[in-house]
């Protein structure tokens, strides 16, 4: 028998091979398709972090829901703040592991988000998690950080300003304090009053006397119900007889919100056209009010809606024509400026707000010289 012939028993023709091995990369598709981690949640927002406590801790839990067993190789962290330690036993099917993060805020200031990827046996991309919070560092000089004293508590400014709050969800803002107190406070939640659109709570819920504490406020601009600025006024007071209140004031600016639109949607959208951005008054006498006319265009393809007009001057008065604009309709806003006592140089506004998704809030800055 020749070296040729004993070889023709093992040969197999090509095409016999690839379907074999279509077959066993389909399956080996099906497998990693099938391959799943459930997690409890992808995201840990850990709130305000003071840098004089230390390490925090987050704990993310995952369930095994494939058929077949799955262990964590690896954890990669985005940052040096950042540790991880891992359930490193082979899970099978509908175990539980999980996925500890330990972040550092020495040396760290303002809100951060880290991402961790947890690689796996049948998963080299990996899952990716967040972490997310807001650091605060430690002040070396507390009385020069937080200067603005009322009653105990100690600020860094006031008013809050809580800056533009939207109407599809609570703006919250954490504002650091310090306690000044030789005992620890507690926030009265039942005494303290505020509007129903702002929530209040102290992080911690106990501030140690001589130390830092947070205060979290939610602004839920669709609860206020209204645009434009706003100051609000809050009092907090603390658990405890003869504890004084706490009065502050809060700032905001409160814009409706409106999903972005689609390029094919620009056309079937209202859109406001104003027949001037800037009014200038030139030289007026400061004893005689002045009216102008500004006219608002419907230009886009659905109804047109003024949903406010507000003017940052009780010297500034306006009327509008209509607040419903058809498509290509037209109105006059016609606004009477009254100088008096307003010497030199003025600036004055007209702030519009509409429907326009793509420019909800215009600005019209009304200029003058007073004499």
């Amino acid at each position: 028998m020749t070296l040729f012939a004993g070889m023709k028993k093992s040969f197999v023709p090509l095409f016999l091979f690839i379907p074999a091995l279509f077959c066993s990369t389909f399956a080996k598709a099906q497998y990693f398709e099938e391959r799943t981690l459930i997690w409890e949640k992808d995201l840990i927002d850990i709130g305000s972090v003071m840098e004089e406590n230390g390490e925090v801790i987050s704990e993310f839990f995952f369930v095994n829901k494939a058929d077949f067993p799955i262990f964590i190789e690896e954890v990669i962290t985005d940052c040096g703040c950042t540790t991880a330690s891992y359930t490193t036993d082979t899970l099978s099917q509908d175990k539980i592991g999980s996925v500890k993060i330990s972040y550092d805020p020495s040396g760290r200031g303002g809100t951060f988000s880290k991402m961790i990827i947890v690689k796996t046996n049948i998963d080299s991309d990996g899952d990716s998690l967040f972490l997310e919070g807001n650091s605060i560092p430690y002040r070396e000089n507390i009385e020069d950080h937080y200067s603005r004293r009322i009653g105990n508590l100690g600020f860094n400014t006031t008013p809050i300003n809580m800056g533009n709050v939207f109407t599809n969800e609570p703006e919250i803002k954490q504002v650091a304090f310090y306690n000044y107190n030789t005992y620890p406070i507690i926030m009265n939640e039942v005494r303290t009053l505020a509007p129903d659109y702002v929530q209040l709570k102290f992080v911690p819920t106990v501030v140690p006397a001589k130390s830092r504490g947070v205060l979290e406020l939610s602004y839920d601009g669709a609860e206020k119900n209204d645009l434009g600025f706003f100051e609000e006024d809050i009092e907090i007071t603390l658990i405890g007889n003869g504890e004084p209140v706490i009065p502050l004031k809060l700032m905001v600016t409160v814009h409706e919100y409106f999903a972005p639109v689609r390029k094919s949607e620009v056309d079937n959208i209202p859109k406001l056209a104003l027949s001037e951005m800037e009014v200038d008054l030139n030289r007026i006498d400061e004893d005689t009010p002045i009216s102008k006319i500004i006219t608002l265009t419907n230009i886009g393809g659905e109804p047109l809606n003024i949903r406010k007009i507000v003017t940052n001057c009780d010297c500034l008065a306006f009327f509008l024509e209509k607040e419903d604009l058809a498509v290509d309709e037209e109105a006059d806003l016609i606004f009477t400026f009254d100088p008096k006592g307003r010497r030199g140089i003025d600036h004055k506004t007209l702030t519009i707000f509409s429907n326009d998704p793509l420019n909800p809030t215009r600005t019209v800055i009304i200029k003058s010289s007073v004499r």
